[in-house]
């Protein structure tokens, strides 16, 4: 399985890094969180490690670019030295699957990443395929009932956010940080533009078993069409 540790602690990291390689994992380390926001754009991980101290930028941001662009159902364990009980409670409230106080007993950090690989292998459904359409990370490229759908990068990185998100409304902004970096001023009505497209090019009206929908006042969310 693929890792991503976000950690700037050299010494920490390639402790954990060794120890996800004794078990037969891949691990890759980013020391600072804007090189991780523009790697999560570009690779596949399966599994991520954060370390809450990131102040640019802060670990919200993070997790939200972790859950818009590899979806709810990937494993994500964090980590701080605040353990306050508010502190930890609204961190949780952002989507993380466990929080860690530091320092960290790597015994028992082991053991946590075990149960949620045991999580992920009780049958959870794939977030790459959805309806006809399967999502090939690798290749960048969605194929529809089997044959390879013609995209454009930006208009992939946003079916990307969308079917690993299903049943989630999605806000433009969370849309827009997912596909473009943090520091571009892009106009929101950017987000309606590309829904349209891959409405045509998806058949996200129906024709797909997906369907996206205009949620107004919020963003946008894809869901699964029940057959009758």
């Amino acid at each position: 399985m693929q890792f991503a540790i976000v950690d700037s602690n050299r010494s920490q990291t390639e402790v954990l890094k060794a120890l996800l390689r004794s078990e037969g994992h891949q691990a890759e380390i980013f020391r600072d969180g804007i090189s991780f926001m523009a790697a999560i754009k570009r690779q596949h991980f399966e599994f991520f490690i954060v370390d809450c101290q990131f102040a640019e930028p802060g670990v919200d941001a993070l997790i939200a670019a972790i859950r818009a662009r590899a979806g709810q159902a990937v494993p994500l364990i964090v980590y701080g030295e605040d353990t306050a009980e508010d502190v930890v409670a609204d961190l949780l409230h952002l989507g993380p699957d466990v929080f860690f106080a530091k320092p960290l007993r790597y015994m028992e950090f082991m053991e946590r990443v075990g149960v949620q690989l045991r999580r992920c292998a009780l049958g959870m459904p794939s977030p790459l395929q959805h309806g006809a359409l399967d999502l090939d990370l690798e290749g960048r490229r969605i194929l529809l009932a089997g044959s390879e759908v013609d995209l454009t990068q930006r208009e992939f990185d946003f079916a990307v956010v969308f079917l690993k998100n299903v049943g989630r409304v999605l806000p433009r902004e969370e849309l827009l940080s997912g596909v473009w970096s943090r520091d571009q001023d892009i106009d929101s009505r950017t987000v309606g533009t590309y829904a349209i497209r891959l409405r045509k090019k998806l058949g996200l009206s129906g024709e797909s078993g997906l369907m996206l929908t205009s949620v107004y006042g919020q963003g946008y969310r894809l869901d699964n069409v029940r057959s009758n």
